[in-house]
């Protein structure tokens, strides 16, 4: 009976020593978790891993990309081993760089008669920190497999591949490494190989050569994703290769040189996310997936010297800064105001109402409806949302139709534009520019100029979407938003409003404008000269959608008055809301862009003091129209 328990015994044992190591790992395995997260589940960053190999804006964005998930597969590999007790206290600021974390193998006794518990807690000391590394590198080869799928990309890889069976396959597989004795075999296996070393030796070169000709034969054709997944999936078995011969390579390549380089590598991605942050506009020429691992990875290395410090002064300090930043961010927050959207002056606080609107937006085209010789057609848009591949889209559809129309698509045919998202935004930005073309009395130009040093894009619309606009929210969400919102400490733009500052500089580029048209209010497009004939066209009625966060209710931000309609039932008028604490008061074109795109997490809520009697009461918060609908 005793022999037949043994193996429940050992597995038994095996499970806790697992979860064991898994806890000496927790900063890494969150990190695996982010990353998992962010690759396979979060919308935007699948999009961009579609065009990782295709977009030409920013530099090296695949050589960038690689390496800097294997320098961080590195850290997950290595770092651990600082912090265990036969290394750390030996180490000093004089010999850190350098210094080899391999101390606590003196102190193992890998006898095999050693009891089975201790034999494997010491060999998953040593195999799960490798495994974890790997990890990074085959989720985030699978992760471009599984955006093929599911965008529908049919190529030999998705008919005949699962990402998700392959990430089950090989976790299970490094489950069985895990286990000592299943490891020797394997181990066994491949040593009784004649020159085991060149073979592998061999391999490693092939597989460098192999992801050096796929990158060299990349066209950025969408057909070109397949090469990018086999390349990120040759990086992770040359890694694999890598780490579990690693004594081999040790021994041809200086142990204090290698330890060194790791540690620089980090401290230097750790420098240039403290630089960006500083200076974000500096991150939008790098790619939001290398900018992601790039503050991931930073603050990794922020864990492992408050992890490091903590073990020398004998404080758990990294658990004590996190309650410290939870607790602050709790009673820091509430009086905060790093999320206030900017309240400007209204150019008038009349506005119609919208039966006046619709019946004033017919009578200025009376004629040309009486004198058009077929029915005369009213067009209603509805942008959907989608980030910025919806915001192109429309924008590039409404071009479309007004310069096939000579401009009669917006001056006579086009009623309203609504949207939810980035299709709102796409919206927007084609009816500033439309509107104060028509106010000056001149047509509107939105194609491309034949001059241009990107005229290979016919719309303009293309060149400003050809712009990073995530990168620097990225940043800040993980960087200095963050900083503010646990410490309250110094002024800067949020997220938010960095990414009104691109869409204003991307929109003032394409169409040179000698004004920055989003920063006016949605009524200055529409406030009324009789003294000017041009004036006298009511032109398209725009409506921004929002969210009100702490009801879920609807909210439209309208040049008219329409609460009194019940066809509008359960519809909250923004501006007639906001008025009430700030009565001259409204938003920027671009903010109530921002608030209608405010993509979960990316891109933050706008918070609005709620005034009453002079004083705050509470925060009202804005957030993207897509939770409502996603249409408008």
């Amino acid at each position: 009976m005793i022999e037949l328990l043994k193996p429940f015994q050992r597995f038994s044992v095996w499970v806790r020593i697992l979860f064991g190591e898994l806890t000496n790992n927790i900063i890494s395995l969150i990190y695996l978790g982010v990353v998992y997260f962010a690759l396979w589940h979060f919308p935007q960053t699948v999009d961009l891993l579609l065009i990782l190999n295709q977009a030409d804006a920013f530099l090296l964005e695949v050589p960038l990309y690689f390496t800097l998930l294997t320098t961080s597969a590195f850290l997950i590999w290595n770092i651990p081993k600082y912090t265990y007790y036969h290394n750390y206290k030996d180490i000093k600021v004089s010999n850190f760089i350098g210094f080899e974390p391999n101390q606590h193998y003196k102190f193992q006794q890998n006898k095999l008669n050693m009891p089975y518990a201790y034999v494997t807690r010491v060999h998953m000391r040593k195999t799960v920190p490798r495994i974890l590394a790997i990890l990074l590198l085959l989720i985030s080869s699978l992760a471009i497999l599984n955006a093929m799928r599911l965008f529908e990309l049919k190529n030999v890889y998705t008919q005949n591949l699962n990402p998700d069976m392959l990430l089950l396959f090989f976790s299970v597989l490094f489950l069985l490494f895990l286990e000592p004795r299943v490891y020797r075999k394997i181990q066994s296996f491949f040593l009784r190989l004649p020159r085991v070393n060149l073979f592998f030796l061999g391999v490693s070169i092939l597989l460098i050569l192999f992801i050096v000709s796929l990158g060299s034969l990349n066209t950025q054709a969408e057909k070109d994703l397949g090469k990018l997944f086999v390349s990120n999936f040759a990086l992770f078995l040359l890694f694999f290769i890598l780490t579990f011969n690693s004594l081999s390579f040790l021994n041809i390549f200086p142990r204090k040189l290698f330890y060194a380089t790791v540690l620089l590598l980090g401290f230097t991605i750790l420098i240039v996310f403290l630089i960006f942050n500083f200076f974000p506009g500096l991150s939008t020429e790098i790619n939001p997936l290398s900018i992601l691992i790039i503050c991931l990875t930073s603050i990794y290395m922020i864990c492992f010297i408050l992890i490091l410090i903590g073990k020398k002064i004998k404080l758990p300090l990294l658990t004590i800064v996190f309650f410290l930043g939870v607790l602050s961010n709790r009673f820091i927050y509430i009086h905060s105001d790093h999320y206030n959207l900017e309240i400007i002056k209204s150019n008038t606080t009349e506005r119609q109402n919208i039966e006046d609107y619709v019946y004033n937006w017919v009578a200025s085209r009376e004629e040309k409806i009486l004198n058009h010789d077929k029915v005369f057609p009213i067009l209603l848009v509805s942008s959907e949302g989608g980030g910025s591949r919806a915001g192109l889209w429309s924008f590039l559809v409404n071009s479309y139709l007004y310069e096939e129309s000579d401009g009669k698509y917006f001056t006579d045919h086009l009623f309203s534009l609504t949207g939810a998202s980035g299709g709102s935004v796409g919206n927007s930005m084609f009816f500033a520019e439309a509107r104060a073309k028509q106010i000056d009395g001149i047509k509107a130009n939105f194609r491309q100029s034949f001059t241009a040093n990107n005229s290979i894009l016919k719309y303009k619309a293309s060149t400003i979407y050809k712009q990073n606009f995530l990168s620097e929210s990225l940043l800040s969400l993980l960087g200095r938003d963050l900083f503010k919102e646990t410490t309250s400490l110094f002024t800067f733009k949020n997220r938010g409003q960095l990414l009104e500052d691109q869409w204003k500089n991307s929109f003032n580029v394409s169409f040179s404008t000698k004004q920055n048209l989003l920063d006016n209010d949605l009524n200055y497009f529409y406030a009324l000269n009789k003294t000017n004939s041009l004036y006298k066209t009511v032109p398209p009625l725009l409506m921004i959608n929002t969210t009100h966060t702490q009801t879920g209710n609807y909210n439209v931000i309208s040049p008219v008055k329409f609460r009194h309609n019940s066809f509008f039932g359960g519809i909250q008028d923004f501006t007639q809301y906001l008025q009430k604490s700030y009565p001259d008061g409204t938003i920027a074109l671009s903010t109530a862009m921002r608030i209608n795109a405010s993509f979960p997490y990316v891109t933050p809520v706008g918070e609005v003091k709620n005034m009453v009697n002079g004083k705050s009461n509470h925060s009202d918060q804005y957030a993207d129209a897509g939770y409502y609908d996603n249409i408008g």
